[in-house]
């Protein structure tokens, strides 16, 4: 089996290092280094070449998509499975399904786990698959091979995996980057509880202002979210208010 990653960022890399271990892989960025390629058991390729693989992984940002689509849609063929990893679901499924050829298999997914909470072992991580334009068999063969390496599949639709996610994922960069923004650090003192807090800053840090807006801006569910919090906020400082 080969496999093709395009975009080698955080999330390519820890797929790419990975995924060397159980095939033949291949990587196009456009600024990538071969070395630090090869050091992953992998290879660069053209981006031509890397739309011929069996199995086509898109690790780009979420505003990326519809370009990374327009740019393979001539490329890919019906035995190719485009599987596309962004956090949010219903926005990239969509321009995949429109941009790619109609015959050409399409697996949604988002891996709940990154380069940080994946470190030594992907073992009990958390992925997402929306199984919507892919055959049964092959989806079965997927489904599998993940939970043979210890992965715990979640299966959803689009819709609802985008609800859930701007309910936990949204809002935890959310009050990550609120924190961030008040120059929220330790203390000597503290508390547990304000420790705990911090640890949430910390999950976001490493991550993208872009990752923040992108999610915020294709999750249809994220605008109830942040009205949510915001009104919570407000109605718990009116309650303190002398």
């Amino acid at each position: 089996m080969k496999v093709g990653i395009i975009g080698f960022g955080r999330l390519g890399k820890l797929l790419t290092k990975n995924l060397s271990k159980d095939a033949t892989t291949i990587c196009y960025d456009i600024n990538i280094s071969k070395e630090e390629v090869e050091s992953l058991g992998s290879k660069v390729g053209t981006l031509e070449e890397v739309c011929k693989s069996t199995i086509l992984i898109l690790c780009v940002p979420i505003s990326a998509i519809e370009s990374i689509a327009d740019q393979i849609a001539p490329l890919v063929s019906k035995e190719t499975l485009v599987v596309d990893v962004c956090s949010v679901k219903i926005h990239p499924m969509k321009i995949l399904e429109e941009k790619l050829p109609q015959d050409t298999q399409i697996l949604g997914t988002h891996p709940m786990f990154g380069p940080d909470s994946a470190a030594k072992s992907l073992y009990g991580c958390k992925i997402v698959l929306c199984q919507q334009r892919v055959s049964d068999e092959r989806y079965r063969n997927i489904k599998g091979y993940l939970e043979s390496h210890g992965l715990k599949v979640i299966e959803a639709t689009a819709d609802e995996h985008d609800q859930q996610i701007a309910n936990t994922l949204i809002l935890t960069h959310t009050i990550g980057r609120t924190l961030m923004e008040m120059n929220a650090t330790e203390m000597e003192i503290d508390t547990k509880g304000y420790r705990r807090l911090l640890k949430i800053l910390e999950t976001v840090e490493n991550d993208s202002v872009q990752l923040f807006k992108d999610m915020n801006k294709y999750n249809p569910h994220a605008k109830n979210m942040r009205t949510s919090l915001s009104s919570a906020l407000e109605e718990t400082l009116a309650s303190v208010q002398s």
